[in-house]
């Protein structure tokens, strides 16, 4: 086509139509056709879409367009801002997520039917209609309720259960019948609350870790009696536990002193061991219990304090003949002496004397002889020959605690 027919078919229409007398009376009435619908179109022959219309419309010309679109809900099934769940059509009261978009809890007032048995909201009590879980109050779910008196959950009438019918307790410890295969006693000065024999003051500490340090009861291995012993509990005594007991033989006609070898003997018929001071604090809390005159001793003798309590120790050669002259006694710094348990021992952290213990003292069953000060300090110790140290008094303890 001619330049000239293209930029005039690409007028409006408008302008076609005002100069009629312009137009070339040879012209092709095809192109005239042509040429009016091509209105709208660019000098490519592209043609160009409609201009988009919104139905958002008012009465208001000035007025801009407004959404018909629906803002967040419970249902609509997105979890918003301020719901915790939302299942959409699927939102119940007896759900999991109910109609108000929140989950189903119990307390809530709502019955889960999957999770729920009852729901009475704030009135939910374990001693109600409806447990604290949301359980109906049953025997044997382990909540006592209504009538019940024991519900363990298992309710098999067992030691330390519950009667079947929840009526009543099964036999256990405090119900003054002492079962002889679980338990030692029932009640007495040196029965624990598990009702079992309190064998040392350790145990007597973990029974009732509020104890405070004194005079308590205790049941040792092929003893019949009970012993009256003073048990250190306080926490500055290495975390408390220990155990003493005082021993005096000088009764009779001709008393004669024991030497270590054979205090161990009769420390061992009350089921202990010769007294070995494990650090600092056990000696020093030794000394506050032989120089006070709380505890009785047991063996005959009437003497209830004394520092010849602490005269013979349960401490002795490794090997006859070697011996730790002019050290520190102490299991670190003589390991040629021992406890009689082979466990930590301690008397002094500085040299006391001048050659001690020495090699002659230092003998097969031999022992030494010690002497304090007023502050409960070693003043001195001597390793005799054979037999050893001796003393009227001395002091037992249990082993079963260490530092």
């Amino acid at each position: 086509m001619p330049i000239a027919s293209r930029l005039w078919i690409s007028l409006p229409l408008l302008s076609v139509t005002a100069l009629p007398a312009c137009l070339d009376p040879n012209a092709n009435t095809e192109t005239e056709s042509n040429a009016t619908s091509d209105i709208g179109t660019t000098d490519i022959g592209t043609t160009q879409p409609p201009p988009q219309t919104t139905s958002s419309t008012t009465d208001d010309p000035t007025a801009g367009p407004t959404s018909t679109t629906a803002g967040p809900a419970c249902g609509d099934g997105f979890v918003d801002p301020g719901e915790q769940c939302d299942l959409g059509p699927a939102n119940a009261d007896d759900g999991d997520c109910t109609t108000a978009c929140l989950n189903a809890t119990c307390g809530d007032g709502l019955v889960n039917k999957a999770a729920e048995e009852c729901d009475l909201g704030p009135d939910n009590a374990d001693d109600g209609a409806c447990t604290t879980e949301c359980r109906v109050p049953a025997c044997g779910d382990g909540v006592l309720n209504g009538g019940e008196v024991c519900d363990d959950g298992v309710n098999d009438g067992s030691y330390g259960g519950c009667l079947a019918d929840c009526s009543a307790a099964g036999p256990g410890c405090g119900d003054g019948v002492v079962e002889p295969e679980l338990e030692d006693c029932e009640d007495g000065p040196d029965c624990l609350p598990s009702c079992q024999y309190a064998h040392s003051c350790r145990e007597w500490q973990e029974a009732d870790p509020a104890a405070v340090s004194g005079i308590f009861s205790v049941r040792r291995e092929g003893v019949a009696d009970s012993i009256q012993v003073w048990c250190a509990l306080d926490e500055a005594t290495d975390g408390g536990g220990y155990t003493f007991l005082k021993v005096d033989v000088a009764a009779g006609m001709n008393p004669s002193p024991a030497t270590a070898t054979k205090a161990e003997t009769t420390c061992n018929e009350w089921g202990m061991q010769l007294f070995t001071p494990r650090s600092p604090a056990h000696l020093e809390a030794a000394w506050q219990v032989v120089t006070g005159e709380d505890l009785e001793p047991v063996g005959g003798g009437a003497v209830k304090s004394g520092a010849d309590y602490l005269q013979i120790l349960g401490i002795y050669p490794v090997t006859a003949g070697q011996s730790c002259v002019d050290a520190p006694l102490n299991g670190l710094d003589c390991p040629e002496w021992r406890a009689g348990d082979d466990e930590a021992w301690y008397v002094s952290d500085v040299a006391v004397g001048s050659g001690e213990p020495d090699e002659l003292g230092a003998c097969e069953g031999c022992s030494m002889l010690y002497q304090w000060n007023q502050d409960g300090s070693v003043k001195s110790y001597k390793a005799l020959p054979a037999p050893g140290g001796y003393s009227f008094r001395f002091l037992c303890d249990t082993g079963d605690k260490l530092p």
